[in-house]
């Protein structure tokens, strides 16, 4: 006996077999656009059944017949005769696309369907005939609205990181067909999403990226990436008032990395930035390894006008790692512990056993945290949660329960139940914490040049009072090498010219008098206004140019002369800074801003508007590769270049737009790894927390893979890896001739940090025999004796007696 057709063949005509198990499938609905009209009123193609007898089509007719050769066939099978349903085809009714797309009505076959008065039918999917579902509303779209759908279409995409074939997926469009039955005609398919709308959403965010960066003072940074297929891709982001934008990724697999090649690749991008964006390119930050620190020297020697700091965010990992050359016993100590801490982690009936005890004695366990080695920061906090867990870790009933077990546990618990190792390792947890909180602070988007700066003083000033005299000696002298590598007037002046700082940080070693810190800010205003203008000038327009400049210059040099005594336009600043600040923060941009529009004050006041907006590290760049990472899987490798930085640009749109609208964006909570005592204390130059309160990073959906060190091999080949990048990252800096040479005046700068922040060293007491005090009786008699003696005079003695003295 036959298999009984489907219920779809109600809207086919079964033509000749393709193969021994399926017939050709022609639609009734096709055939029904070639009806002539001598044969009669065309009738719903919804309501014949092709096995019925029901002539109302005229099957046996011979317009039929040729229909049957112009109309194009599907393969028997539900797959095909549904998509061909629901396909954008000419003669199809919404019936039809209903039917296919929601399911089989369980209807009898026999008898027409009863139209529906109601918009919306509820019946059952022929997927899974118990769902009930509803049809969509049949309302077709607008031109402006289809434009809208598809360009939402894109962002959606891109939001959620789906690949653009999602759109053809048969159960995608079905779902979106019970919302809407037109539903399809506004879909766009996989090419048009992936190519035309990607392009000009592409070229929208662009336009808009271009008006926010048009004739701004902008830092470049850059960094590198390899993807899955080991291509290098380099970043090229545009920092602005605390914010990244992305403007370039350049593919850079094959290309040198020597310093001349990278010095190039350098003014290509500040080049490209400001033709493209028409901003003022001030400097250009990335990474301290060698080819790269050899091409900022040589950018900056042929650019004196620019800037060329090395990435401030990976100062507080190579600090680090100085901390564990010097201190041998804390590397000893941080291995010691993070092999304690892998050890609880990975074994569930140990953990079990501290567990109970901390529920015993504190009524909550609290987990136990390991470093990871992609967050720095995560060691302190790791190092910090051990210790406070140090009571019910020590616990007697611990040592009874665990030392039954293996011989290693009970290595474990002698080191737990060493006081040794608790005691170096709150020292090194409180060496270690500020180093990781100057991390946190110099990687967020807001950090500016000063507070940079504040972050080496506090760490310096922290080794400096240390209680061991060979760290305390070891981490200054590193420290004071990283700090001399800078470009020191850049970092000195951007906190000088903060209103909220001026010179209170600076020590009395420091000779910060009025008329040497103007020569040296108008030296560093004169290399920072070198840039030539564009063309070749005259003789007269060169003399002007020049005259120009020393106006400026003089202009520049009063104004600041007025700034440091807080007099003139600044006199009244004294009385309102503390209102100022507690309704406006003390952001020092909003303060200069306010004096641009005095032009005595303008070009100081731009100038120190330039030093301040600058961000020094590449925690932009950091989030775009995250973002690359996201985008370019290991399935979606073949997606080009173009189209990475395409849909980077577009996704972060997408989530700055959601944090401006309200209700579309869940502002994650802050970690707060530091009590607010301990983050008075942890630092000798406070004012930290207010660039922790502005770091975006956290918000951030972009989340590299955790890579947790849980074992001592673990953070030996980690400490190792540590040291290898910071030799990387200080490139050929040992050398003390290859370190920047900073072009500001020698008569003060550069500067070491104990000179500037340090404190006058009391004089070291001399402990020598004090001389007795004679009265006149007694030297007299000395005098007397003296002269009676057959000694000979010594050096400088005058001889004669003592009534020779006279008082």
């Amino acid at each position: 006996m036959p298999t009984p057709k489907g219920d779809l063949w109600k809207y086919y005509y079964p033509g000749a077999k393709q193969n021994s198990s399926h017939y050709r499938a022609y639609c009734l609905g096709c055939i029904n656009v070639h009806r002539p009209a001598s044969a009669g009123s065309s009738v719903d193609p919804m309501e014949v059944d092709s096995d019925s007898n029901d002539q109302s089509l005229g099957l046996t007719e011979e317009w039929f017949n040729d229909a049957l050769k112009n109309v194009k066939s599907v393969l028997g099978v539900k797959d095909s005769m549904i998509a061909h349903l629901i396909g954008k085809l000419s003669g199809k009714v919404a019936a039809a696309k209903d039917a296919a797309t929601d399911g089989d009505d369980e209807s009898d076959s026999g008898a027409p369907l009863k139209k529906r008065k109601r918009m919306r039918a509820v019946e059952k999917s022929f997927k899974q005939s118990e769902l009930k579902v509803f049809k969509g509303i049949d309302i077709p779209f607008s031109d402006a609205q289809s434009k809208i759908i598809k360009t939402q279409f894109l962002r959606a995409t891109i939001s959620a990181n789906l690949p653009f074939r999602w759109v053809i997926n048969a159960e995608v469009v079905k779902l979106f067909l019970m919302f809407r039955s037109a539903a399809t005609t506004v879909m766009p398919d996989r090419f048009a999403l992936s190519g035309r709308l990607l392009n000009e959403e592409s070229k929208r965010i662009a336009d808009n990226v271009n008006a926010i960066l048009k004739g701004r003072y902008v830092l470049l940074s850059t960094d590198g990436w390899k993807d899955n297929h080991k291509k290098s891709l380099t970043g090229v982001d545009a920092c602005l008032d605390g914010k990244s934008h992305l403007i370039d990724v350049i593919e850079s697999s094959g290309k040198p990395k020597d310093g001349e090649s990278m010095c190039q690749a350098f003014f290509g991008m500040i080049d490209k930035a400001e033709a493209e964006y028409g901003c003022i390119v001030v400097g250009l930050c990335c990474d301290n390894d060698g080819g790269s620190h050899k091409g900022r020297d040589l950018m900056v020697e042929r650019r004196p006008w620019l800037f060329g700091p090395p990435c401030c965010g990976h100062q507080g990992q190579l600090i680090l790692v100085d901390y564990f050359k010097v201190n041998e016993d804390g590397a000893q100590t941080a291995e010691d512990t993070t092999d304690v801490l892998g050890w609880i982690v990975s074994h569930e009936r140990v953990r079990a056993i501290f567990d109970g005890v901390q529920i015993d004695k504190t009524g909550a366990a609290r987990s136990y945290l390991v470093a990871n080695i992609t967050r720095w920061t995560t060691h302190s906090i790791a190092f910090h949660r051990l210790m406070r867990l140090k009571a019910p870790l020590g616990a007697e009933k611990n040592k009874k329960a665990v030392k039954k077990m293996t011989d290693t546990a009970s290595r474990f618990c002698d080191l737990l139940d060493d006081p040794a190792f608790w005691k170096n390792l709150q020292m090194v947890s409180e060496d270690i914490e500020p180093i990781c909180y100057m991390t946190n602070i110099n990687q967020s988007d807001h950090t500016r040049a000063d507070q940079v700066l504040l972050g080496f003083a506090g760490v310096y000033l922290h080794f400096k009072r240390h209680s061991k005299p060979h760290i305390s000696k070891g981490m200054t002298a590193r420290i004071e090498k990283r700090w001399a590598a800078l470009d020191q007037p850049m970092f000195v002046f951007c906190l000088i010219l903060n209103p909220y700082e001026r010179l209170e940080r600076f020590g009395p070693r420091a000779g910060a008098d009025a008329f040497t810190l103007s020569m040296a800010l108008v030296e560093l205003y004169r290399r920072v206004k070198s840039r030539p203008p564009p063309g070749i000038l005259s003789e007269e327009e060169e003399i002007e140019l020049q005259n120009n400049k020393k106006q400026k210059e003089a202009q520049v040099s009063k104004s600041f002369l007025q700034y440091l005594a807080s007099t003139g336009p600044f006199a009244s600043w004294v009385k309102t800074r503390k209102n100022f600040e507690s309704v406006n923060g003390n952001n020092p941009i909003l303060v200069w801003e306010q004096y641009l529009t005095n032009p005595d004050l303008y070009e100081l006041a731009d100038f120190a508007i330039l030093l301040l907006g600058m961000v020094i590290n590449q925690g932009g760049n950091e989030r775009d590769f995250s973002d690359f990472k996201i985008k370019k899987t290991r399935l979606r490798n073949r997606l080009d270049t173009k189209k990475v930085g395409e849909m980077s640009k577009i996704g972060a749109d997408i989530r700055a737009s959601h944090k401006a609208e309200a209700g579309l964006f869940e502002e994650r909570e802050k970690r707060q790894n530091h009590s607010d005592k301990r983050v008075k204390d942890l630092l000798a130059v406070p004012r930290y927390a207010d660039a922790l309160e502005s770091d975006d990073e956290a918000n951030s959906e972009a989340q590299p893979r955790q890579v947790l060190v849980k074992s001592k091999a673990g953070w030996q080949k980690v400490f190792l890896q540590w040291v290898m990048d910071a030799r990387e990252m200080d490139g050929n800096s040992d050398d003390e001739e290859d370190a920047p040479v900073t072009p500001a005046n020698d008569d003060w700068l550069p500067l070491p940090l104990a000179k500037l922040f340090g404190e006058d060293a009391p004089n070291p007491a001399h402990h020598r025999t004090r001389r007795p005090t004679f009265n006149r009786e007694q030297l007299l008699m000395e005098l007397l004796a003296a002269e009676h003696s057959d000694e000979a005079p010594d050096d400088g003695e005058l001889s004669g007696s003592g009534d020779d003295f006279e008082e």
